[in-house]
């Protein structure tokens, strides 16, 4: 693995709560496959790439949710 396949990553819940996602939202949007997460152990992270641009993908999709 090469240093341009690393991506940032964080806690879940406390990343998108950071970003004024609630846990329930949170949850929904992953399982949704919004939001793009893994497992470290036990820790559920999620790729910070993937909820920075999640606003733009919820607007590209024309969904009106607040992300």
């Amino acid at each position: 693995m090469n240093a341009s396949e690393l991506r940032d990553f964080g806690p879940f819940v406390q990343e998108c709560a950071k970003r004024g996602i609630k846990k329930t939202r949170a949850y929904a949007l992953a399982s949704s496959g919004l939001l793009e997460t893994d497992y470290v152990g036990k820790t559920r992270i999620v790729y910070l790439d993937s909820l920075l641009s999640l606003p733009q993908r919820l607007k590209a999709e024309g969904r009106k949710e607040a992300a």
